[in-house]
Order: structure tokens, then sequence, then C-alpha cells
């Protein structure tokens, strides 16, 4: 049976960059809000960026492509707003104040990795938005290892349900951006996360409804775990040689010839 989306009540649980902000009035344009939590974001790579000006340039362009992609919606949208602080999101008083507001789903996207308080209340019900093709590309900067690996194919977003496995749980959609000529690493990167987000009513809803059934993330020798450890200006330098002046139509047929990602979608 179709569910209305009227009647379904969504949480946003979610940090509080432009990205997320997006995310947040995405949801709140197709279903009621039950409250926003936001996160402040974690400060990544802050040694990288300590000793290398190429990295503090490469974060600089990430900003910049951010507002390019997502300043549509600066601020987020109206309606009852938990702000905490960082690490703070497993805390019970957080967990109680959703589940005052008896959400139906949940939609994580971008805040620390959530406890078993959450899982044990919302059972099958939290939905995380993973900035990477899984299982093939999981922990950090998983956009960013596709192209170190010249792995086109792998650059995507992952809708999963949210298990006590870290980016783990069974997937229910995957989108990739459309590749064009001309389009260099930001865009890649950015169109993708936009993408996904664009379609998150679909995703939902399509569980919601049953017609999205959760598929199993099989481990395979394709599956790749990368740490904050692992990024570096040598990799970043690689990057950037190859992709930060646009694709060329020979790297889009490449990645079109070697796509591996049967249910994606």
């Amino acid at each position: 049976m179709p569910v209305s989306k009227s009647d379904m009540k969504i949480t946003v649980l979610t940090s509080n960059a432009l990205r997320h902000r997006y995310f947040a009035n995405v949801i709140a344009a197709h279903f009621p809000l039950a409250g926003i939590v936001t996160e402040p974001k974690h400060d990544y790579f802050d040694k990288q960026r300590e000793e290398s000006e190429l990295v503090r340039g490469h974060f600089v362009s990430l900003a910049e492509y951010e507002k390019k992609y997502f300043s549509r919606y600066p601020d987020f949208p109206q309606g009852d707003i938990l702000e905490i602080e960082k690490r703070k999101i497993n805390d019970p008083q957080t967990v109680s104040w959703v589940k005052a507001r008896q959400p139906q789903f949940i939609l994580l996207f971008g805040t620390g990795i959530l406890g078993e308080g959450w899982l044990q209340t919302f059972p099958d019900k939290i939905i995380n938005l993973h900035l990477g093709l899984s299982p093939y590309y999981r922990g950090a900067a998983t956009l960013f290892w596709p192209f170190v690996n010249d792995d086109l194919s792998g650059v995507g977003v992952t809708y999963h349900l949210a298990t006590s496995r870290v980016d783990a749980g069974d997937i229910l959609a995957r989108f990739r951006p459309e590749l064009k000529i001309g389009d260099n690493y930001y865009d890649v990167t950015n169109k993708a996360i936009r993408n996904a987000i664009d379609r998150v009513a679909e995703v939902i809803t399509g569980y919601a409804e049953g017609r999205l059934v959760p598929v199993e993330q099989k481990a395979s020798a394709d599956c790749k775990l990368y740490k904050k450890k692992d990024f570096n200006e040598d990799v970043l330098r690689k990057v950037m040689a190859k992709y930060k002046q646009g694709l060329t139509q020979e790297r889009i047929d490449f990645a079109r010839r070697h796509d591996r990602c049967p249910i994606n979608t």
C-alpha cells in the first residue's frame, strides 16, 4: 500500500555545513519534520593541513565548491532544532528529545557514529547517507579514494540502514553522478552528493512501502577501508594532476567500461 508522505514524520540528524542544511531542507520539502538535531562537524585532517599548503588549498576549494552546489538553502528549515556540542550525539538526552517527537524514520547524515541507544530505540528506522559507494569504499574521505585509484565508477553515495557496524548496514539505494566533459574533482564529488540528496524522498517512500528491499553488504576483494592517516599531500597531488582540470571523454568512457556495480541506481 502506498504510504502518504504527509503521514511520515522524519527526524534529521546531521551536521551544520551547507550540504547538511541542503539535506534537511530537501527532506522538509517532502515530509513533515519531527525535529532536527545538528552536531558541529569534527575537525578532520588537521595535521595534514598544518603541514601542507597544497592540502590547505584543497580544503579552500572544497568550501568554494560546496557554496556553488548547495547555497540554495543557507539555513535550516523552520521547526524544532536541537543544537548539540561535538561528540554529544549519543547522549541519552538527545535520544529522548527525538523519541518524544515520535518520528517514523530518522535520516542521518554527517554526525558522529550512533551508539546502541539509537539503534535499540529506533530499530530499522534509521537511514544513513554515506558519502561513498558501499561496500567498495568505507572509512574516511570515501569520495576521494576512487580518484586515487582511477576508479570513477566507484564515485557514489549510499543510503543504508544504520547498524552497530560502521557504514556496513543493509543497502537501500546507491547513486552516482552524471559525468560530463570538463567536470573536475570538485564538480564530480559535489554532484554525487547533491544527486543523492535530491532523491532522498524516493528512498524514504520506497523503503516505507517495501519497494526498496534492503540488500546485505557482502565483503569482497574489491572492498577498501581507508583511515584518516592515509590521506596526505602525495595522494592529493596525484589526484589534482589528473582530475583538477576536468574530465575527458576518454576517462568517462573508461569509467563506463569498468562499471562493476550491478545494483547501483
